[in-house]
């Protein structure tokens, strides 16, 4: 199948997911029909701090029009803070979303009954990524810990890379997750791949990203 992906919010997880995409097909001998459409980064961040949810899902609807113009079965919004206007956006989209809301939840359901920690924007973290279970027990960063998280988080996926001192500090806030008694942490963001990635760490990291990605790429291949 044709996938259709809405890029931009931000750039690496664009293109990882390209490239994990690119991989999987590959491994299965299947082919890749892929075409990417670009979100302008800094009107999603101004539309999500303002909480403007038709505004967002209009833009969602006119980039899903393109896709549709050029062949794309369904479309995917690989981003977690860009689902804050999901809702808004299901009604109106000219194709089939694949949301990562979906195969998140079917994954988190594994966990029934246990505590997971959660790091991502302050929104994903209120709203325990916009409710997406209520199977498990969320633990959250506390104090000004929980603003540090949320704005390395969005410092890292404006610019599509981390340093030093924004890795230290999600990895230090998911440790303190696990010392609180989080069975696991949950990167509540895709673009939270590029802090942990090469990083040795002592507990186990739930990457949504990767979640969705499989579910994309086996809704490609199976068709």
């Amino acid at each position: 199948m044709h996938i259709g992906l809405i890029g931009g919010i931000g750039p690496a997880v664009t293109f990882l997911y390209y490239q994990r995409l690119f991989e999987i097909t590959k491994e299965n001998m299947s082919p890749l029909e892929l075409t990417v459409v670009h979100c302008d980064m800094p009107t999603f961040l101004k539309n999500f701090a303002n909480n403007e949810k038709e505004k967002q899902s209009d833009i969602y609807v006119e980039l899903s029009n393109r896709l549709q113009k050029v062949g794309a079965d369904f479309v995917v919004l690989p981003s977690i803070g860009g689902s804050f206007c999901l809702a808004e956006f299901l009604p109106k989209s000219p194709l089939p979303i694949v949301d990562v809301m979906t195969p998140l939840k079917s994954h988190l359901d594994e966990y029934s009954g246990k505590s997971l920690g959660l790091i991502g924007t302050n929104k994903a973290m209120d709203t325990k990524i916009y409710n997406v279970t209520s199977v498990v027990d969320w633990l959250t960063p506390e104090g000004d810990e929980f603003e540090e998280v949320h704005k390395s988080y969005v410092d890292l996926a404006t610019y599509g890379k981390t340093n030093r001192k924004i890795s230290q500090t999600l990895i230090d806030a998911s440790k303190k997750l696990i010392d609180r008694g989080a069975e696991a942490v949950v990167l509540g963001g895709t673009d939270l791949f590029l802090a942990f990635e090469h990083q040795e760490v002592s507990f186990k990291v739930i990457d949504c990203a990767e979640v969705h990605i499989e579910h994309v790429a086996t809704l490609a291949i199976e068709n």
